[in-house]
């Protein structure tokens, strides 16, 4: 609560962001809830470099909502997705790790009553991104995943490009996503491979 306050948002924003912020904190789980923070925070450290070019308030509910869907079970977030006719793939609908982002943006519409198309995209695509991709999507993309609390090996190496260069960043996060995905022997998105050659320039 104290960081939503030091944030360059006007009062209103700020106050939206505090009720946000008290209905999360009631119902994720601790570790969760100060995922969503950190993702907060550090995407506005991230932010300062580009202002006033960057929406930091629609970013910002972005942060600290993006994992909302996280808070529900695969069997409820399949029965929504059902329910409502949501436009999910099969591949989404049966990756139980993706389902959550891609319901996220129906249940952060729902259950806060934000309608910003911009800031539900942020929230639904924040697992693989898509091409051409907004600044503010790119900072949350990169502080979901180098976020303080994230520790595993190159982080510190992904969190100084950040500083630098955020195009960069955005690309060996994207790769070492990939990685990840493919060395775990999990299921990787099949949009992924097009997204992978839109950031390195292509089409």
């Amino acid at each position: 609560m104290d960081y939503i306050n030091n944030l360059e948002l006007a009062v209103d924003q700020k106050e939206h962001l505090k009720v946000i912020d008290s209905k999360i904190r009631e119902v994720m789980p601790e570790k969760l809830y100060r995922h969503s923070l950190n993702t907060l925070e550090y995407a506005n450290e991230i932010s300062k470099r580009f202002l006033p070019d960057i929406d930091l308030y629609r970013l910002s509910v972005a942060c600290i909502l993006h994992d909302y869907g996280k808070i529900f079970s695969y069997e409820e977030l399949l029965r929504t997705a059902k329910e409502n006719r949501l436009e999910i793939t099969d591949f989404e609908l049966n990756t139980p790790p993706l389902l959550h982002s891609f319901a996220g943006d129906y249940l952060v519409c729902r259950d806060f009553g934000i309608n910003d198309d911009k800031i539900l995209k942020s929230i639904k695509f924040h697992t693989i991104g898509y091409c051409n991709m907004s600044l503010e999507d790119k900072i949350l993309f990169i502080s979901d995943k180098v976020e303080r609390s994230r520790n595993y090996e190159g982080v510190e190496s992904l969190r100084a490009i950040a500083d630098k260069n955020i195009d960069l960043c955005l690309l060996e996060v994207y790769k070492n996503t990939i990685i990840y995905v493919v060395g775990s022997n999990k299921l990787l998105h099949p949009d992924s491979a097009r997204i992978w050659n839109n950031i390195c320039g292509g089409i």
